[in-house]
């Protein structure tokens, strides 16, 4: 052999290892008289040894490596292929030199001699271990995305614009009453789906992929269904498409999602809600009535315990008196009981429009409106910046006066009450907290104040109808104040809040959103 052919010899080994290195494989001879083996530099790689260190190559040395089982499973596959004289193939567990664990895939054919008997096993070997475990994870992916279609009530779908084909999950099988193993090859899935569908929702739903491909790149609409045993289901189809380099629709994604219950449960929310409503106005409307009939009597007997009170004094005993002026403040509490309760019907029925307001305006009208306290310096107040808001400005002004007129008459003894009224804009994150729209702006309005505050423990019981914390004598109210103020709130979509400890003060805290959207 000449030095150029070695040299060529060599170069297509060198070729030949690299080959194996990169497709990760091995080739390798078995005689079947002499047990004997021989390697490609491939096979010592996936075997884990080097020509210098592995013992002699054999088949039972070979078959060591194998996993039990897969080692009887193979020597029976392999007798069997001697027998009928045809190549197999075969995929098992083998551990290398270095105890890692690999998967083989092994084809296998046979040299056979003049007499046809078989001398010869030659064989590939391929290392599919990542192969094997890609396709694992692979099923694993497909199962958990099967188990949550089937728990979500999803199926999954693509269309592809060149063929007009559609593919489906085994998901959208489901939703339409089938099982996956109903599916078949040449089945024309566009033409199966619309004839589970009406119509008038076929036509809506070729109008609806086609505006998207022609305007858009995605849309959600709501549809209805009909399965295999004839029950209508609703449904919302949400899609997108997918465009080649020349910006063309190439394909559209959708999934389809079953909310038919969630439509029961809205139809039956909405029914709950015109109750609620009808109870809450024919509560709203004996409110109304109510304490407005009961002025009359209440005004009568105001006047004939005032003419009881200017004509008669002098024959009352001193007990005829205390009874009589117990009467008067009694009918004067009633009085300004039945105007509050008049007060929070009003803001309850009347339907007034919005505005845009600065609320710093509106606090500066309520401080006007006061008595000297303020004028005086009997009362200090502070106010920061304020923003604009869409509000109802008689609404404002009553919500922030019933506050204000709070904050004075719950002071302590002996201390100059100070209250401050800031604002601020509120974050994402306490958007989310207080369950609000995150994409519209709120604001945070504040009073805070240095009276005699209250347990938090009663920081929702404050707002209620009636509710009070102290005696009539002490502090002077009929518990309505902070109801109302609720309720205002409520009617501009907002919320309002409580904080305080005793004897250092409260905080009032109204959220309101910048703008009334619907």
């Amino acid at each position: 052999m000449t030095v150029e052919e070695t040299s060529h010899i060599n170069k297509l080994r060198e070729l030949m290892n690299d080959t194996e290195e990169l497709l990760q494989f091995g080739t390798w001879q078995w005689d079947v008289a002499s047990d004997k083996m021989s390697w490609s530099e491939g096979m010592y790689r996936i075997m884990g040894y080097d020509r210098q260190s592995a013992p002699q190559l054999s088949d039972e040395f070979y078959l060591s490596h194998v996993h039990p089982q897969d080692a009887e499973e193979f020597r029976h596959i392999r007798s069997n292929a001697i027998a009928t004289r045809t190549p197999f193939e075969y995929t098992y567990r083998l551990t290398t030199h270095q105890q890692e664990q690999r998967i083989i895939n092994i084809k296998m054919k046979f040299v056979l001699d003049g007499q046809g008997e078989v001398v010869k096993g030659v064989a590939i070997n391929r290392d599919v271990t990542e192969k094997t475990q890609m396709l694992h994870d692979l099923m694993h992916y497909k199962r958990i995305v099967g188990q949550k279609e089937e728990f979500l009530n999803v199926g999954n779908w693509e269309l592809d614009m060149a063929t007009n084909r559609m593919t489906w999950s085994d998901g959208m099988y489901q939703l339409l009453g089938y099982r996956p193993e109903d599916r078949k090859e040449e089945m024309d899935l566009v033409e199966f789906y619309r004839l589970h569908m009406q119509p008038d929702e076929q036509r809506k739903a070729n109008n609806a992929i086609q505006e998207i491909i022609n305007n858009g790149e995605t849309y959600v609409r709501q549809s209805m269904l009909i399965t295999k045993d004839g029950t209508v289901k609703a449904v919302e189809v949400f899609g997108k498409v997918l465009k080649d380099q020349q910006g063309n629709a190439s394909r559209v994604l959708g999934t389809v999602r079953d909310i038919t219950r969630l439509k029961e449960y809205e139809q039956e929310l909405e029914v709950k809600v015109q109750e609620l409503n009808r109870s809450n106005h024919d509560l709203e409307e004996f409110a109304y009535v109510a304490s407005h009939d009961l002025q009359e009597p209440l005004r009568k007997l105001t006047t004939f315990g005032e003419r009881l009170k200017n004509k008669c004094a002098d024959q009352l005993t001193d007990e005829g008196s205390l009874y009589l002026n117990r009467m008067m403040a009694s009918a004067e509490n009633m009085r300004i009981l039945i105007e509050n309760l008049l007060e929070f019907s009003r803001v309850t029925r009347n339907q007034v429009s919005f505005e845009k307001k600065d609320l710093g305006v509106v606090i500066q009208e309520v401080l006007n409106d006061q008595d000297l306290e303020v004028e005086e310096g009997k009362v200090e107040v502070q106010v920061g910046g304020m923003p604009t808001v869409e509000a109802v400005t008689t609404q404002m002004r009553q919500l922030f006066g019933n506050l204000l007129n709070n904050a004075i008459k719950f002071r302590r003894k002996g201390v100059l009450p100070m209250i401050r009224i800031s604002s601020e804009h509120l974050t994402r994150k306490e958007k989310d907290k207080l369950k609000l729209r995150s994409n519209q702006p709120y604001y945070r309005i504040e009073f805070a104040d240095n009276g005699i505050g209250f347990e938090e423990a009663y920081s929702e019981k404050i707002f209620q109808l009636f509710q009070r914390l102290h005696g009539k004598a002490e502090y002077p109210g009929s518990g309505m104040g902070l109801a109302i103020c609720r309720k205002i709130t409520d009617n501009h979509k907002g919320l309002i809040m409580a904080s305080s400890i005793p004897g250092q003060g409260s905080t009032f805290s109204i959220i309101l959103p910048e703008m009334q959207v619907p």
